[in-house]
């Protein structure tokens, strides 16, 4: 075509300055930069002469045009999808104090060495993650609970600041903070306001509500922002702030104010800063992140179950709110803790209206010495938990009721106990019915048995209908059963059954967690699936047995004898299993014959591969690998910066090898 070369220029140069002034307008703030591009023409003329070029020859229409509308029908939800790399929430620390602590761990897990550390504002929005694709933006997707979140392509598309695509062609998942701007949540306020609805509480909310809109449209006009803030995948760098870099250059929208620091002093002096000056940006932000520069050193250092033990979150002092206290509700947990809640009179705290709070327990009550009617003092705890700090005994009345441990339990009113050198009070009857449900709950949740079409509701008229008494109940539920309930349709009623029969082939670490053994959780559940294999195998485990497994001390040794020899528990997985739930077998890694075959292992120190590797290595290879030193301990493999466990070897005149050694003694296998 004649006019191609020449047209698609113009397509291509428009597309260049629109995206410009989107980047410098929208994320970079900088009004000379947006005067720049529209000194000639008006940003509105930029953007009609674009529409019109593609409207005329749409052949020539470039993929990641800045005109591109969401033009996808709107969603009726929001499918899921998982994360190859899990998106884990980090810790939090909240005091210079503790944060100077974090430091010393650091260096001490780096066998002294002093880290470069990255300080970056954590911003108060929406943690997303972007995925790109030969280039292209391919997927957006929220955080949910770190390993699944919900997919948002098409909203988070109509993000200015966010490019469709970037001239680096490898795959990359990109983890960044969706914002709404405080002049944006303002004016979108004020229109909120105009039309009679009710306004936003704060810019976060209104963040999180906008990308879940069904409505892309909708979605675009509220003027979302985005910092990205790491590389999940396909990191082109072997540092933190090599990374950030990277990122600026395919013109990402990166924080300008993110600083790297020498050492934790430089840290701490980011951090008071902008303690002062939060107020004097135009976003929120509620803390600062410290990372380990050194994605080797990131290495080195690990992860807990939760968290990267290479990053933390500073929070900046808790907003605190004054409420009074009108009563103390007792919840009862699946294990029989009697946990008390106060009742307030409601009151704003952080952007939300909080009228309940925890009081973790009796021993927390006692130490506050709380009456009914105290003024207190209210502030969230990590900025999500709401709890009570302090207490204003000035103001309390002289008749005022001091709080007491129940004497009994609120739901089946058997007699409270306490154990000795617990702080718990619990109710001991394993039958009562508030229990039962705490366990049923438990059974179905999303990290369990993933049956998402039953809540609360459902088990409660179950269980008041006499339908179901335990977990075990819902494989026993027939059509009839569900029809003639309460807002129950035969759709919904099939939506159940269809549940409850797809959890029937399960992960033997998802029936485990199920269980709800105390102690035992996700992690837990799937290191035991591991190790045994199977259902019956772990049922008949010993204490010897669960003690060899690293991860397993005493505690959880116990209570998972325990559970397994409790006859009611014994009879509820029989019910389990003869009524069609088949945990699946795992395959264990096949044993060969080596020096390590029956041998003892425990490992110390830093290692310069993982822990899990080490360990899967030294089992396949026939070690019993435990977590403590012991005369019967045949090898201590030992890291740099090893601490009391090589003492202790050396005290015993045990065999201790570094890796080297390790690695040699492995080739010997026959």
């Amino acid at each position: 075509m004649p006019f191609g070369s020449t047209t698609q220029a113009r397509i291509r140069e428009l597309s260049t300055l629109i995206h410009q002034y989107n980047y410098s307008y929208y994320c970079a703030n900088d009004s000379d930069e947006s005067e720049k591009y529209c000194a000639d023409e008006t940003y509105d003329s930029l953007v009609i002469e674009l529409k019109a070029l593609e409207n005329q020859y749409p052949e020539l229409k470039l993929e990641d045009s800045p005109t591109l509308d969401i033009t996808d029908e709107p969603h009726s939800v929001f499918p899921s999808r998982k994360h190859l790399i899990p998106m884990l929430s980090l810790g939090n620390v909240y005091s210079l104090d503790e944060l100077k602590r974090w430091g010393t761990s650091i260096q001490k897990l780096l066998g002294g060495q002093n880290p470069e550390y990255v300080c970056e504002l954590k911003i108060d929005g929406v943690a997303i993650s972007a995925i790109y694709r030969n280039g292209l933006l391919s997927a957006g997707v929220t955080r949910g609970d770190g390993n699944e979140g919900e997919e948002i392509t098409p909203n988070i598309k109509t993000i200015s600041c966010l490019p469709l695509k970037i001239n680096d062609v490898r795959d990359l998942d990109v983890r960044g903070e969706v914002y709404l701007p405080r002049k944006n949540f303002d004016a979108y306020n004020q229109q909120r306001i105009s039309s009679g609805e009710l306004p936003f509480k704060n810019p976060r909310n209104a963040a999180a509500g906008s990308l879940r809109l069904l409505d892309s449209t909708e979605t675009r006009r509220r003027n979302l922002a985005v910092f990205i803030y790491t590389i999940a995948e396909g990191a082109p760098e072997e540092s933190h702030a090599g990374n950030l870099e990277f990122l600026q250059q395919q013109e990402f929208p990166v924080n300008l104010e993110t600083k790297k620091a020498g050492s934790i002093e430089e840290v701490l002096e980011f951090c008071r800063y902008w303690e002062e000056h939060k107020e004097e940006l135009p976003y929120d932000i509620d803390g600062i992140v410290l990372k380990v520069n050194s994605l080797k050193q990131q290495r080195q250092l690990g992860f807990t179950a939760k968290s990267p033990r290479w990053a933390v979150a500073f929070k900046f002092t808790a907003e605190q709110a004054f409420s009074v206290l009108r009563e103390v509700e007792v919840g009862v947990g699946r294990t029989g803790n009697l946990t008390p809640v106060a009742i307030l009179d409601p009151v704003e705290l952080n952007g939300t209206i909080v009228g309940r709070a925890t009081l973790h327990n009796y021993d927390q009550v006692e130490r506050l010495n709380l009456h009914l009617g105290d003024h207190v003092t209210l502030e969230k705890g990590g900025e999500i938990i709401p709890k009570i700090v302090a207490v204003d005994p000035t103001k309390r009345h002289s008749t005022a009721q001091k709080i007491k441990p129940p004497q009994c339990c609120p739901s089946c009113g058997t007699s409270a106990v306490r154990i000795q050198d617990e702080v718990e009070w619990r109710c001991p009857n394993s039958e009562c019915p508030a229990q039962q449900k705490e366990q049923i709950l438990h059974f179905v949740s999303r990290r369990a048995m993933d049956m998402d079409t039953i809540g609360p509701a459902l088990i409660e008229q179950l269980m008041t209908k006499n339908l179901l008494q335990n977990a075990a109940d819902l494989y026993l539920l027939r059509h009839e059963d569900l029809s003639g309930l309460e807002r129950m349709a035969d759709k919904s009623a099939e939506n159940v059954l269809s549940s409850i029969e797809k959890s029937k082939k399960c992960e033997l670490a998802q029936f485990v967690h199920a269980l709800g053994i105390a102690n035992v959780g996700e992690k837990t559940a799937s290191i035991l699936a591991q190790q045994f294999g199977t259902l019956g195998r772990l049922m008949s485990g010993t204490l010897n047995d669960f003690e060899k497994v690293e991860a397993i001390g005493p505690v959880i040794a116990e209570s998972i004898i325990d559970f397994f020899q409790d006859q009611r528990q014994r009879q509820l997985i029989a019910d389990f299993l003869e009524r069609g739930v088949s945990p699946a077998e795992v395959k264990i890694l096949e044993i060969v014959d080596s020096p390590f075959s029956g041998k003892i292992v425990v490992m110390t120190g830093t290692l310069s591969e993982p822990r899990d590797v080490w360990k899967k290595r030294l089992i396949q290879a026939g070690a019993n690998v435990t977590g403590s030193v012991s005369k019967k301990t045949d090898f201590v493999l030992a890291g740099e910066n090893a601490g009391s466990k090589l003492e202790k070897a050396e005290k015993f005149e045990l065999a201790v090898i570094d890796e080297t050694t390790a690695l040699s003694l492995l080739e010997q296998i026959s």
